[in-house]
């Protein structure tokens, strides 16, 4: 229950960005450039503060850390409640610091205590990442229409969910296991993996792929209202892109546990998204639900596979983090700029077929790294 708290808040203050994020950049006002850079910070935090979470580990467990997950997070969203547009950017750093955290602690967690069923839980936590981007994309709008006081009152809602977290974990961070955890020493690894072949692949892997979650997660909206669609039904259809995550990312982590590898799962994911990114550049208004079908289910089975990359590639929990820290530091900094590339491109060309036609160019080393990183082995082995 506690790591499925964590999980349904993992997306809260990044996913409700996008739906209102024309009504921001009227009211601040915000380029296209610089409203890419206020949806993809969360990503750079997450990149950066991925690389903290081994050493935190070592020296306060796992439970503990997560009680700060949560308090992180809430804090972060409400200090976007501020009017100065500072105060909006500092609120998403603040945030992206508790999602970085939290990203990292899970699948080590994971590693620790559920290794026999780890196609199972990933399957949990990954659906429950999916379920977390759906609600705030779904409902921020209606929120923000309930609410009838602007789109900063919408946004500091999510830190409700985000506070309850935390004292989710309260208890389980004062079990004397999880102190007995504190005082477990693991051996650093970051080092060697980092030279590791393997290691790399899983890590790009996951860097391509968030980088085409985060482009179509901050965009999505923009585009199907560029072509008609209103304000509430494009957040309505982000919503289906995100939600897409809940039978996908069950699905896959435990039909792909049980494959001798995971190479066919690969192929198969990128083929979605292949098919969903050709439909929006080609017949983006006539078919739109489809074209967010077919994306997000692709996006929802490469995330379900490469968080359960961190589990069947290494050989324990410390290895796990050390994996899962390396490849969501180096994986999130390559997706954070996808929503900066693809502002800036469509600024630049005032459509948006080129920056989609960069985002299918992208596919072909999300194949290689995924068909790579999806072979029977383990960091280490060669």
């Amino acid at each position: 229950m506690a790591v499925l708290a964590t999980a349904l808040n993992l997306r809260l203050a990044v996913a409700s960005v996008p739906p209102l994020i024309d009504e921001i950049r009227d009211a601040v006002p915000l380029s296209g450039t610089a409203a890419g850079v206020l949806t993809t910070l969360p990503v750079v935090c997450m990149a950066v503060g991925a690389t903290v979470v081994p050493r935190l580990v070592r020296r306060m467990g796992h439970e503990l850390p997560l009680v700060l997950v949560g308090f992180t997070m809430a804090a972060g969203i409400l200090i976007r409640l501020a009017p100065h547009v500072v105060a909006l950017y500092l609120g998403t750093i603040v945030a992206g610091i508790g999602i970085a955290l939290g990203n990292v602690l899970v699948p080590s967690l994971v590693k620790r205590d559920f290794h026999e069923r780890a196609g199972f839980m990933t399957g949990i936590y990954t659906m429950a990442i999916s379920t977390s981007a759906g609600i705030a994309a779904g409902l921020t709008v209606p929120i923000e229409d309930a609410l009838g006081k602007g789109w900063r009152e919408a946004l500091a809602i999510w830190a409700l969910p985000a506070f309850v977290c935390a004292v989710i974990w309260v208890p389980f961070a004062r079990h004397p296991s999880a102190v007995a955890d504190r005082r477990t020493q693991t051996p650093h690894r970051s080092s060697r993996l980092m030279r590791d072949r393997l290691a790399w692949q899983v890590a790009l892997f996951m860097g391509v792929q968030s980088l085409m979650f985060y482009s179509l997660l901050s965009w999505l909206p923009s585009i199907l209202q560029d072509h008609g669609m209103s304000k509430g039904t494009s957040g309505a259809y982000l919503s289906i892109f995100a939600l897409l995550g809940i039978p996908v990312c069950f699905t896959v982590p435990l039909i792909a546990a049980r494959m001798r590898d995971q190479r066919a799962a690969v192929v198969g994911s990128v083929l979605f998204l292949f098919v969903g990114i050709l439909g929006l550049i080609l017949s983006p208004a006539s078919a739109a639900i489809l074209w967010t079908v077919f994306a997000g289910i692709s996006q929802a089975a490469t995330l379900a596979l490469a968080f359960l990359f961190f589990v069947l590639r290494s050989h324990n929990q410390g290895e796990a983090a050390e994996l899962s820290s390396m490849s969501q530091s180096i994986g999130y900094s390559l997706a954070a700029l996808g929503p900066v590339i693809m502002g800036a491109l469509h600024e630049a060309t005032d459509s948006w077929t080129v920056p989609l036609i960069f985002l299918l160019v992208l596919l072909v080393p999300e194949l290689i790294f995924g068909v790579e990183a999806g072979r029977d082995r383990q960091v280490g082995s060669g």
